[in-house]
């Protein structure tokens, strides 16, 4: 059972962007009846230019959320166009290796690049919805 969600802005990140606020209430609204509490990741909600300028935080919170045992899926908030750039970030050290933990990881789009180096580290993954396109959106 999915008690707790975790949110991740992996590639772009309009989630943190404030035309996105009332998306962002119904798409906590319709988890929450669901009987799922919502943690955001730290950097999942700091806007297009901060995430984009910084893969490495992105790359952080993906390492978080498999790490903190209170997180029992982690849900991609949106695609894009750069995931890839956070390779170097999980990979070094085997740093993507050591925090996974089997869970649920779900969304599409340019997340395709995390399913294939969560495959890469042996967790199968769940291709298919995000929190903004599916979950906020009518």
């Amino acid at each position: 059972m999915v008690r707790t969600i975790g949110i991740v802005s992996l590639s772009r990140g309009l989630l943190g962007e404030s035309f996105m606020a009332h998306e962002e209430r119904l798409g906590l609204a319709r988890l929450e009846q669901l009987g799922a509490q919502v943690r955001f990741l730290p950097h999942a909600r700091m806007g297009i230019s901060y995430l984009a300028a910084h893969p490495e935080a992105r790359a952080e919170d993906l390492i978080r959320a498999f790490e903190d045992p209170e997180i029992d899926m982690i849900l991609c908030a949106i695609g894009g166009d750069d995931t890839y750039r956070l390779a170097p970030y999980l990979f070094d050290g085997g740093r993507l290796q050591k925090a996974v933990r089997k869970k649920i990881f779900l969304g599409f789009s340019d997340t395709t690049m995390n399913h294939f180096m969560l495959h890469k580290v042996g967790l199968p993954t769940f291709y298919g919805q995000a929190f903004l396109p599916d979950v906020c959106e009518l």
